[in-house]
């Protein structure tokens, strides 16, 4: 998707982007390398065929992707010496990628570091005793000795564990579809960190086993912000040109395993998302899968692997009399189930606070027209509820996309569908409770005054003053549930 065009009407529903080839995944994994200093200025890269061999591409491929990175001047071939990444005196674009490499790592730490937090109070006060008793010891088991252990690997799977754990169907699948960025956040900091270093996180990482074993979520998350600090020190810096030039096995062993997002991965978020919502069925069933590879863009090959993965994992199920339907369960991520509401509006505060602060400090002319002409709109009277809600959606995914973090926009698009599920609920349940519309275009407006006038504190104070109204009210419906209307009680006691 082209972030300049990110939060237009007609982007929302964008879903023909899915298809990328095989060499723009390859260089962009290569780019990646580059990025984060595991191919530093100057470093050479291994020959064609053994780059294609790595990652299992032809070398046809592979010239296509160095081809690629050449044009944009991030490598250059040298005659007698091979290809080489260009040195810092040489391109103009190499710093301003390693600057942003940087940033985005940070941004990602910050929110790996409070998707931790949520995650962790979600399973201590959800999980059964027999769940968290099972998560103790997946996070106390040993790890790989030295020399032999992957720290990176650890980290992912300490949170994998911890977030199937909990029980949230939402922060499992964040957690998954940040795996990626997981990897290369904790592979940055932890190059360097020394036995010494790891030995830290170890002894942290038992202390959180034990303090589940006993429920104490105070020790948990004590144990948990030591460990924060303790990663947050180890981060490295990118290596100078010709420091530590890495060696030819090194660098194809992380092109082996650095692969961005595979085409049936993205197609079964894709289609999963769709089911949440309701927009992949044509009655009882899903969409042929003629029309949803249409749909996407991509072959109905590609499109039968996904919808494989989605029976694997329950999602679906098929059979000759009446084809391939969603399982019912799935379709609680978008409706009224107060849980999944409390959690999104939990990361909805979180992602809106923090990009409404940085779209006030970064956020460009052309953003300020956009969010003035979608404010003005908004003072209309007699616009419909389903025009409200297209609105209200536009002017955050606006203000995501002034913010300008490619961390944010990747995880808004992760969680896009639950989102418009998370809106169109609370703009039009009546268990919101009333005097919500001026409530919205007042909030909006002290939103966007703020954002116009670049004041970094008033933008996120009154985010944070929007989001919060919403999240009380939920609050207030779960703690006490028979003050609903019967139809969404009896809904909710369904599902209890």
């Amino acid at each position: 998707m082209d972030l300049a065009d990110f939060g237009r009407l007609a982007a929302i529903d964008l879903r023909t982007q899915t298809k990328s080839a095989r060499s723009d995944r390859l260089a962009v994994a290569m780019l990646e390398m580059i990025a984060s200093g595991r191919l530093p200025p100057g470093a050479r890269l291994p020959p064609e065929r053994r780059i294609a061999e790595a990652a299992s591409a032809s070398r046809v491929c592979v010239r296509s992707a160095l081809d690629r990175l050449k044009l944009d001047g991030y490598i250059e071939a040298v005659q007698g010496s091979g290809t080489r990444v260009v040195s810092l005196e040489r391109s103009e674009r190499l710093i301003p990628l390693i600057r942003a490499n940087q940033e985005n790592l940070e941004d990602l730490q910050d929110f790996v570091a409070f998707l931790d937090r949520c995650v962790l109070d979600h399973l201590l006060r959800r999980a059964p005793d027999a769940a968290l008793a099972r998560a103790a010891d997946a996070v106390a088991g040993p790890c790989a000795g030295p020399g032999t252990r992957a720290p990176a690997e650890d980290e992912l799977r300490l949170r994998l564990v911890l977030a199937e754990a909990s029980g949230s169907p939402i922060y499992a699948m964040i957690t998954g579809q940040l795996a990626r960025g997981i990897r290369s956040l904790f592979g940055s900091r932890l190059r360097a960190a020394g036995e010494a270093g790891l030995g830290r996180l170890d002894g942290e990482r038992l202390a959180l086993a034990a303090a589940l074993a006993r429920r104490d979520a105070a020790a948990a998350q004590a144990a948990l912000a030591s460990r924060a600090a303790i990663l947050r020190g180890l981060a490295s810096t990118p290596p100078a040109a010709g420091a530590g030039a890495p060696r030819e096995e090194a660098i194809l062993r992380d092109l082996a395993v650095a692969s961005p997002e595979q085409l049936k991965d993205r197609l079964t978020r894709e289609i999963a998302g769709m089911i949440a919502t309701g927009h992949a069925r044509d009655g009882a069933r899903l969409l042929s899968e003629r029309r949803l590879a249409a749909l996407f863009g991509v072959s109905r090959a590609s499109v039968r692997e996904a919808l494989a993965a989605l029976k694997a994992e329950g999602i679906v199920v098929a059979d000759e009399r009446c084809g391939t339907r969603a399982v019912d369960a799935l379709t609680s991520l978008a409706a009224a189930d107060l849980d999944h509401l409390q959690t999104m509006s939990r990361l909805r505060g979180y992602l809106e606070v923090w990009a409404a602060s940085r779209a006030a400090e970064r956020g460009s002319d052309r953003d300020f027209a956009d969010l003035r002409r979608i404010l003005a709109e908004m003072g209309r009277s007699h616009l419909s509820a389903r025009r409200r809600i297209d609105l209200d959606l536009r002017l955050h995914l606006t203000i995501a996309r002034a913010a300008g973090s490619a961390v944010h926009l990747y995880i808004t698009e992760v969680l896009r569908d639950l989102m418009t599920a998370y809106f169109d609920y609370s703009l039009t349940t009546p268990a919101i409770g009333g005097g919500r519309d001026a409530m919205l275009l007042r909030h909006h407006t002290q939103i966007v005054t703020a954002i116009l006038a670049r004041d970094t504190l008033a933008a996120g104070r009154a985010m944070a003053e929007h989001c919060g109204a919403f999240s009380d009210r939920y609050a207030m419906l779960d703690a006490d549930r028979e003050m609903l209307p019967c139809g969404l009680a009896a809904d909710l006691a369904a599902r209890d």
